[in-house]
């Protein structure tokens, strides 16, 4: 049975002030490349279709569960991406949850047969609300256990236009990105009477790959690949660091998430976050499916039960042998 929380208004108001999560992270940020950033939005040969679930610290029930389905297209001729999403996330106890729809466009202007700059823009609309039945007022247990509170200090939804950008830069070897989220600032505040704007979420992403045999980039079928994402909204930020190898058809790869002597949680307590463990594999159908797991490594310890990702992502028509390399080398996973 859900936890039945005794709160005052007093407290509630100051609980809604103050807890604004953050927006929801992916381990495999790069199997989700629209809400990473819109620049990348089209970086494939023509269609793909992205499914991401994530469900983190199963162990403290009932977790935080995050869904996302994404569809985007290249038109080369236009030298443009098209593409959209939708993306769910719920968290803790109280199902604080929301919904984000986004339609995202790119444009990629090339430097020559092998870099480009590209950017994007996502343009969405996001639904927020949390379960109003989780809670126990004060006024709830004088009345002898009324049903409904009369205390007129939340609002179990609200609504608000997002708007997100990002740039990248791609060569043969390396690439760095950049986005930015709710650059618009939208109100975010569930309180009748409230000002919570949401703040702007900074992505830095960039990475170097290498082939593994005497094959040139094109051709290659084995990279070895070096990547890291920093990620900063409001007071709080973070860092993933990793390698993978990509060898087709198999990938495996090894993360750590963390920004050890630049932040502490507390006095004492290393800023430690987690040690990440991918692998996965791809059909000759161009079906990709990568699983991941997160050991948690923080002060909460093993009891939080990490966190599992998975995703799936079908890329057509068919890459063809000849076809010149041309698209965003970034790891997919």
């Amino acid at each position: 049975m859900r936890t039945r929380l005794l709160l005052t208004g007093t407290v509630l108001m100051s609980m809604g002030l103050r807890v604004q999560a953050q927006d929801p992270q992916l381990s495999q940020f790069y199997a989700a490349p629209m809400y990473l950033n819109p620049a990348l939005t089209g970086n494939t040969f023509q269609d793909r279709i992205a499914l991401n679930y994530r469900i983190q610290w199963p162990g403290i029930a009932p977790g935080y569960e995050t869904y996302a389905v994404a569809y985007d297209h290249n038109n080369a001729k236009a030298h443009s991406g098209y593409g959209f999403m939708v993306m769910h996330d719920e968290a803790g106890s109280n199902s604080l949850a929301f919904t984000h729809i986004g339609a995202s466009y790119s444009y990629e202007a090339r430097i020559n047969h092998s870099n480009a700059i590209r950017f994007g823009m996502r343009l969405g609309y996001t639904t927020r609300q949390f379960d109003m039945g989780s809670f126990l007022f004060a006024d709830q247990v004088i009345r002898d256990g009324a049903p409904t509170t009369l205390e007129p200090v939340l609002v179990q939804r609200t609504s608000y236009f997002d708007a997100s950008m990002g740039a990248m830069y791609y060569g043969e070897h390396v690439w760095l990105g950049a986005s930015f989220s709710h650059i618009n600032r939208p109100q975010q505040t569930l309180l009748v009477s409230g000002d919570t704007r949401l703040p702007v979420r900074t992505s830095i992403h960039t990475g170097y790959r290498i082939a593994m045999d005497d094959r040139s980039m094109a051709r290659t079928k084995s990279t070895f690949n070096i990547a890291a994402h920093y990620k900063a909204q409001q007071d709080w930020d973070q860092l993933d660091l990793g390698v993978y190898i990509d060898h087709n058809p198999l990938m495996a790869g090894l993360w750590y998430r963390g920004l050890p002597g630049v932040k502490a949680y507390e006095p004492g307590y290393p800023n430690h976050d987690a040690v990440i463990l991918m692998a996965g594999f791809q059909t000759q159908k161009q079906l990709r499916i990568i699983y991941s797991y997160d050991i948690t490594i923080s002060w909460q310890g093993v009891k939080t039960g990490g966190a599992h990702e998975i995703s799936l992502t079908y890329e057509w028509p068919a890459r063809h042998k000849n076809r010149k390399f041309h698209m965003v080398p970034c790891p997919k996973f």
